[in-house]
């Protein structure tokens, strides 16, 4: 693992310890975000992984566990110098972490998967039927929790040079969880632009695919011909008709009940 450390972590006699971190997901290097990805695909306990990225990102080597805290040294120090940490102290420099408990407004993703690059973090620009195929796999996955669903997932969200899908795309640990944790993120995003089509409903949820249907026919109109045109359309701009005719669905019902 290349090193990962923030520049401006030092440690003086004069100054004391100066240690310097990402506060938000948006402030990773790609090289710490994929190391960030590795630590949640590795541990399920967020404490562990955010004492990993304490450790690493700010350069400290633990030297060995005294009472009450740890002995460490600041990588790359040619003097080699050692200092003490309170076990309150890394407790509280934690917190700084509490970012990658939660995935809305996250904003980025890995950019490049095994030579191939990311389409738009928000996926404007996403063909529709993309998104469609995306939703399927993606609610597939939560109902099987089979891993190679986010392999095919990546499929669709990570392209070749001339803008075209890998045919065969196998993925690392770190590089499944990458994809479902920005996959989840784009859903956050899309729920808050477009929180009447998004808008959560009691009872049972149909088959996805008769949600897809649904959705096809709403912009279609019924009109089998126009399917095709409507499928190569922006996804975003898809939403924003969906979300359009769910606003005034709403409207009907308040006006004129069920």
């Amino acid at each position: 693992m290349p090193t990962l450390r923030t520049p401006h972590c030092s440690y003086s006699t004069a100054d004391g310890l100066l240690l310097n971190a990402p506060r938000g997901w948006k402030e990773l290097t790609q090289d710490q975000l994929r190391y960030v990805f590795f630590l949640l695909s590795t541990f399920t306990d967020p404490v562990t992984v955010k004492t990993y990225m304490f450790l690493r990102f700010t350069g400290l080597e633990v030297v060995r566990k005294i009472a009450g805290g740890i002995t460490c040294r600041l990588e790359g120090d040619s003097r080699r110098r050692k200092f003490n940490i309170s076990t309150w102290q890394i407790q509280s420099l934690l917190h700084q972490f509490d970012y990658i408990d939660s995935y809305d407004g996250m904003g980025v993703r890995l950019e490049r998967i095994q030579g191939y690059h990311a389409v738009d973090v928000l996926l404007h620009g996403v063909p529709f039927v993309d998104y469609l195929n995306c939703e399927l796999i993606y609610q597939g996955f939560l109902k099987t929790k089979d891993e190679k669903r986010l392999d095919a997932l990546a499929r669709i969200l990570y392209r070749n040079r001339n803008d075209d899908a890998p045919e065969t795309l196998t993925l690392t640990p770190a590089e499944r969880t990458g994809t479902f944790i920005w996959y989840t993120s784009v859903k956050l995003a899309m729920a808050k632009a477009f929180p009447h089509f998004f808008k959560k409903t009691g009872g049972d949820v149909p088959p996805m695919m008769d949600i897809i249907n649904a959705q096809l026919r709403a912009l279609t109109e019924g009109d089998v011909t126009k399917e095709q045109r409507v499928q190569e359309l922006d996804c975003w701009r898809c939403l924003t008709e969906l979300d359009a005719k769910a606003r005034e669905a709403e409207e009907w019902e308040r006006k004129y009940g069920k």
